[in-house]
């Protein structure tokens, strides 16, 4: 077993190696800059690749959800045509980046749609248990209405579409609470925005008209007369 003291040991012994000259540095700088543009076509390569990949993912899902992908367009040139290498490689990037974004728009309808479907059923749900007299759902519903959602607004417009249900207007509010009363109290609720800004005021250094100008010297006392 490799003890710390063999280490050190080892890392103190001189090397075998004889360190290179200033003419064998030059020689390997002149070697590594003329491989530099061998090393960006291979990386360009690398990325027209994972690009070209990542393309046939996004046009692949699209299609999947009814849409017709960036070759569904006319006017498309296809990349097989573009002998160009630099130019091949910007129109690629380009078509992934507008696919990134049809596909995030389209996630986006889809979390929508989601969301009012859910909601739909919750109703559907609700509307049926009331007409056959089980309020279980009911009470189950409101309790978690009245733990996610917060604003005055929100909850009387939930409190509307469930025809006048008992949900208070406030958190763990009083649900025969007027709704003038309840958006009083959100604003007592809210930060003193007023008290907030005269304590970051008395916080600042007394403006002084002679730090102006001298002539001002004389009009100090009506400026902070406090002072």
């Amino acid at each position: 077993m490799t003890t710390l003291l063999d280490k050190r040991r080892r890392n103190t012994r001189p090397s075998k190696y004889r360190p290179r000259n200033d003419a064998q540095k030059q020689r390997r700088r002149e070697l590594w800059e003329a491989r530099t543009d061998e090393r960006n076509a291979r990386r360009t390569v690398d990325a027209e690749a994972e690009l070209r990949e990542r393309l046939a993912e996004l046009e692949t899902a699209l299609r999947d959800l009814g849409q017709s992908g960036i070759h569904g367009r006319r006017h498309a040139r296809p990349l097989e045509d573009i002998e160009d290498d630099a130019q091949r490689f910007a129109v690629l990037k380009a078509r992934v980046e507008r696919l990134e974004a049809l596909w995030a728009i389209n996630r986006r309808k889809r979390e929508t749609r989601g969301k009012i479907i859910i909601g739909g059923a919750m109703l559907a749900e609700l509307i049926d248990g009331v007409a056959a007299g089980d309020n279980a759902f009911l009470v189950a519903l409101l309790d978690v209405l009245d733990r996610r959602v917060e604003t005055v607004r929100d909850r009387l417009t939930v409190k509307e579409l469930l025809g006048n249900a008992p949900l208070p207007l406030r958190p763990a509010g009083d649900v025969l609470e007027p709704l003038d009363e309840a958006l009083r109290g959100a604003f007592e609720d809210a930060p003193d925005f007023d008290l907030m800004v005269q304590s970051a005021m008395a916080e600042e250094t007394l403006l002084r008209p002679r730090e102006i100008d001298e002539d001002y010297a004389d009009v100090e006392d009506d400026w902070h007369p406090q002072a």
